[in-house]
């Protein structure tokens, strides 16, 4: 049972002391490290849980950097959360605490608990929300496989966030990090892993957008489609299971009764899937491929890259279905229907259609004024 008391008198002593705490890190300073963005952390395997890329060390002063006592630990962390952030660490026996503030003003205390050189509790208490956090972390033998946030529990949304779960390969190196629900959120994979799962999903996606464009044709709706747009934003899950939003002709037919000649902005609104109704959207249905597509989207993640990644695999999957379909076999779709990926910053205008459009088809909808001549 956390004593609730015991962290309120340590919050308001981190208040009262802050520069005693402050004072007492800095004349401890043995030497400091400048790096890009955030690069360490007292909590176990931060970066893997939070999907983050480790900052890289920088020859040059930057706004966030890291000093350390003569024994290597961690005593001030400047500004790798929060700007004009600042957290003061103390260590006592097998108790770690840290204090953070931001511009003078106490935002946090947390302590980390140790036994036998294992955090196995650390205790958070955000003033700002005069709210507590506590992780459990169980061991076997030396190596972390579970960590346990009990406030989440009984809640099913934070269902993910109740467990996490380590696994490592036969060398006691991390292999995956799990969620509460089993889903992936950090892998570690060989190269050529990663090509010969990226086929397999793709060829399962093609299958996949086939479907859903069944699905459609089968659906009891009056209305014809003139596109189906994979709809990408920049959340993870979003590349992993987008949208699926269908293009009604009837819409596109108005756009073009009232075309302005002097409207640049033409091409754009006749590709934007906002535009249409939501009434017929689609997700992705298979669980087990949308775990596989995960774990791809996690592992580019790792590297920095997953939008990009997730994109271009979509494109890939886009362009593929219009080459190898024939659309008039389908009698919901117009002769010139295509799947494409959309995405907030797509620009029709610079050929952004290009890379999920083959040029045949392309050629066919600039004839008909449908796509720009670019």
């Amino acid at each position: 049972m956390i004593n609730e008391q015991y962290y309120e008198k340590l919050n308001q002593d981190a208040i009262d002391n802050y520069l005693f705490y402050k004072q007492e890190a800095e004349a401890k300073v043995h030497r400091r490290e400048y790096t890009t963005s955030k690069r360490y952390d007292i909590m176990p395997f931060w970066s893997e849980r939070e999907g983050q890329i480790l900052g890289e060390l920088s020859n040059e002063r930057t706004d966030t950097y890291y000093e350390f006592d003569d024994q290597g630990r961690l005593l001030i962390l400047a500004c790798d959360d929060l700007i004009d952030g600042y957290t003061y660490v103390t260590y006592k026996d097998d108790l770690i605490t840290t204090r953070t503030y931001v511009e003078d003003t106490l935002d946090g205390v947390k302590e980390y608990w140790l036994q036998g050189g294992h955090i196995y509790r650390s205790v958070e208490y955000l003033s700002r929300f005069n709210k507590i956090n506590v992780e459990e972390y169980i061991y076997e033998g030396d190596l972390l496989v579970q960590v346990y946030q009990p406030q989440y529990e009984n809640n099913e949304y934070y269902e993910h966030l109740v467990r996490t779960y380590f696994e490592y390969d036969n060398q006691g190196v991390l292999l995956r990090v799990l969620d509460g629900t089993q889903g992936v959120i950090y892998v570690r994979m060989a190269d050529a892993e990663v090509q010969t799962l990226r086929e397999t999903v793709k060829m399962e996606l093609m299958l996949a957008v086939k479907q859903t464009i069944d699905t459609l044709c089968d659906s009891p709706s009056e209305s014809s489609y003139c596109f189906l747009a994979i709809y990408l934003h920049d959340e993870v899950h979003a590349v992993y299971s987008p949208m699926f939003n269908p293009g009604w002709n009837e819409v596109r037919e108005e756009q073009i009764e009232e075309k302005d000649e002097h409207d640049e902005y033409y091409y754009y609104g006749l590709w934007s899937s906002g535009d249409h109704p939501l009434n017929d959207q689609q997700e992705l249905e298979n669980h087990d491929l949308i775990q596989r597509l995960r774990t791809l989207i996690i592992y580019w993640r790792s590297r920095g890259d997953w939008f990009e990644e997730g994109k271009r695999l979509w494109q890939e999957v886009a362009y593929e279905i219009n080459v190898t379909t024939n659309w008039p076999e389908y009698s919901k779709l117009t002769d010139n229907f295509v799947v494409f990926v959309e995405w907030e910053a797509m620009d029709i205008m610079n050929g952004d259609l290009h890379a999920s459009i083959p040029a045949s088809k392309l050629e066919l909808l600039q004839l008909e004024d449908l796509a720009p001549n670019i």
